[in-house]
Parts: C-alpha cells; sequence; structure tokens
C-alpha cells in the first residue's frame, strides 16, 4: 500500500520545502510503501508542492531499484489522489495499481476502506515519536532516516 502524508515544517527545516494547497500545508510531503502488515517497507520525503501521482511514478523507479523487497511485488494498493500517471507507471513495469472501493466505515468526510486503513495505522505509528509530529530536519535524508528509526523502535517494542 502506498500512500502520502503533507507534514508541517518547522523554522529550521528549509530546504526542500513547498506549500500542499490541498490540505494547506507549508512542509514537506511523506511517501509511505508499507505491506500489509503495516510494517514499512520503503519511505521518501519531499516537497509538499509535489503532486502525488507525479512524484510517485519518478520517485518509484529510485525506491524500487535496490530493493529486493519490492520485486516479488504485484499489485500496489493506492488512493485517488494518485491518479492514472502513476497506475500506467506502474503498468509499464509489469505491477497493477488498484484503488479500493470497499468502504469499511463512513466518518463524515472520512473514508475508511477495506486494505488502506493499514497504510493509514502506519502513519499514525510514525506520527507518535515527538521526532516525526512536525518535520524539524534540515535536509530531506535525515527526515528519511528517521522514518526509518522510527519504523525500527515500533518493531523492536513487539518482540
Amino acid at each position: 500500500m502506498l500512500d502520502s502524508q503533507s507534514v508541517k515544517n518547522t523554522a529550521t527545516s528549509t530546504r526542500q520545502v513547498g506549500y500542499d494547497a490541498g490540505k494547506r500545508i507549508k512542509g514537506r510531503k511523506r511517501f509511505f510503501l508499507v505491506d500489509t502488515l503495516g510494517n514499512l517497507l520503503t519511505c521518501c520525503v519531499v516537497a509538499a508542492h509535489c503532486h502525488d501521482g507525479a512524484s510517485a511514478a519518478r520517485l518509484w523507479d529510485a525506491l524500487a531499484l535496490g530493493s529486493e523487497l519490492l520485486d516479488r511485488l504485484q499489485t500496489v494498493f493506492v488512493d485517488g489522489g494518485f491518479g492514472r500517471r502513476f497506475r500506467q507507471h506502474l503498468a509499464g513495469r509489469g505491477l497493477q495499481a488498484q484503488v479500493p472501493m470497499g468502504v469499511v466505515a463512513d466518518k463524515g468526510r472520512f473514508f475508511i476502506h477495506a486494505k488502506r486503513w493499514v497504510v493509514e495505522r502506519s502513519i499514525a505509528w510514525a506520527g507518535t515519536n515527538r521526532r516525526l509530529a512536525k518535520d524539524y530536519e534540515r535536509k530531506t535524508q535525515h527526515a528519511n532516516a528517521w522514518l526509518y528509526l522510527a519504523n525500527i523502535r515500533r518493531l523492536t517494542k513487539l518482540t
């Protein structure tokens, strides 16, 4: 499952910062690719003004290039914001991008879809770390590293 999250920045994070007009947030956007259990496979941090579909299509090759975890992948569940361009990009690589339609619960303007709640839960898990509540890092590489550290920390608490 693939999803993005826009995060507000602080005064210290000054590089690669943008404005997400849809969510009215100035900061960065985090992309999460998780498995069916919610474990983080890979992630990426970009400026918030980047469109989900275009950024994901551009970043997919870089993320999947050296990852053995993504070699067996067949289907990627995404939301409607990723659009046709990303689905065509994955189809060219022999993968299927699927938008789940089954609504499990209706919470007003927010709909919980079957299968999509897993990636939303993973984003919430990352948000429980104080360092990831906002984007404090100057470089996107450091922000990305904190996402991996938060996932490692969560997994070590499970055992």
